[in-house]
This record gives structure tokens, sequence and C-alpha cells, in this order.
């Protein structure tokens, strides 16, 4: 799976252009999803447009809310995204962590609310600088999987982005890459008593320079790309070396 995150960027033009451009220009492979998370203000006429031109992106979110009355001022609700068709939402992020003060309980709801509309989860992890230099990422990690359920399963996929490296350029070593994600797919299986692996994302200033390589580390299942996305050529490129 290979994921465009545009975060809080773009413009109507911009995204119609984009689609179109990505659209025409990568080598889809079906075992191979290629998905598109604009801001949540353009996922309908996102969807317009995919379906217009008989697009093989999927469409993502980036956020999704729970409310227990559906009177969250603001919200976006799974109803709501089911009417743009979506199929896969973000959960976890850092900077929605950070920034909105999204807690366990926060993000075991959203979970929920994900997966009784059958809406895909990326659920997002990753450690600060401190921390990994405290040598404490791997019981970080594992705090913020101990959430997940059995209820997860069939639609879950794991997007590991070290907060240190989101948008700063840096990006982990490649051995230190696939350490993790080994990791991470061994707590998934003890957590949720399975045999089979979670596919696991690499983030985290992901770029054409680099995704080939990360790519070809065997605990890597994909990329989650955020700044280098917003360009069509460039997305379309990092697609094709999947």
């Amino acid at each position: 799976m290979i994921v465009s995150n545009w975060k809080m960027n773009g413009s109507q033009s911009h995204l119609e252009q984009w689609i179109k451009d990505v659209s025409s220009n990568i080598n889809y492979k079906t075992e191979v999803p290629c998905v598109f998370c604009p801001p949540a203000c353009y996922l309908d006429s996102s969807r317009q447009i995919i379906n217009q031109i008989s697009s093989k992106l999927r469409l993502g979110s980036q956020v999704i809310d729970y409310s227990q009355n559906n009177a969250l001022t603001g919200g976006i609700s799974a109803e709501i995204l089911g009417d743009f068709i979506v199929e896969y939402v973000l959960i976890g992020h850092s900077e929605q962590r950070e920034h909105f003060k999204e807690d366990n309980s926060i993000l075991r709801l959203k979970l929920n609310s994900a997966n009784k509309a059958k809406i895909s989860t990326i659920f997002c992890i990753g450690e600060s600088e401190e921390l990994k230099i405290n040598d404490q990422t791997k019981t970080f990690l594992k705090t913020q999987l101990e959430i997940l359920t059995s209820e997860d399963l069939g639609h879950l996929t794991i997007a590991y982005e070290p907060i240190w490296a989101i948008g700063t350029g840096l990006n982990a070593e490649k051995n230190y890459i696939e350490e993790v994600h080994g990791y991470i797919k061994e707590q998934c299986q003890l957590l949720l008593d399975i045999k089979e692996n979670i596919s696991v994302l690499y983030g985290g200033s992901v770029n054409l320079d680099n995704c080939e390589e990360i790519l070809s580390l065997n605990n890597v299942d994909g990329l989650l790309v955020g700044g280098a996305s917003l360009d069509s050529d460039t997305f379309s490129k990092i697609y094709n070396n999947s």
C-alpha cells in the first residue's frame, strides 16, 4: 500500500489535476492499493473526480470522529465518510495525538467507529527523538499497540512514523526501520493472537531518493508519504517503485 497524506495542503484546482495526473501515470497493481488522503473539505470533490475518470485511486480520510449523541460541532463521523465512499482512514497520527490531545481511550473509540462502518484503519504509531535516544522505542510502541483488539483484524494496517523524522528531512537508518517493523509485527501477533503478519507501512520524510531502498526491506509493506506526495509526478514515481 502506498498512501498520499496531503495533511493541511492543496487547493481545488491542484487536487483535480493531481488526481488526473496520478491516475494516468501510475502503473497500478491490484496488490498495492494507492490511497489518497486529502483534507476533509476535499473528500466530496475527490470522490466525484475519481468516479468521473474511473480512477483506481482509493479514497482515504485524514480524520474520523466519534460522538455518542451525533452532536459534535465540526466533527466528521463514519457515516459521513461513508457518503463519500471512503475506504481508509488515518487514526493515531502523531500530529493529531499532539495537537488534539488524543489518548488511547479516544483512539479506541475512533477505531470502534471505523470498524463498525467497515472503513479500513491505517493506525499510526511512532516515537519521539528523546525516546529513541534513551532506547525506549520498543517499550513506547508496545503501549501504543496495546489498544488494538481482535475486532480490528481484517481492517487494519500499521504505519510506523518516527516523530523525529516527520517533515524534518531526517530518515531512520534502514537497519533501524527493519528492526522496528519486525518488532511491530511480532507484537501484533502476540497482542492479537494471530500467526499472520499485519502489514506495516513506513512514513517520515519519505521521498523519491529513499523510497526504493526503504521498500526493499523485508519488513516494510508500503509507504505513508507526506510532503513529497503533493507533487503528482513524484508520488507517481514513488508508487511505480513499489
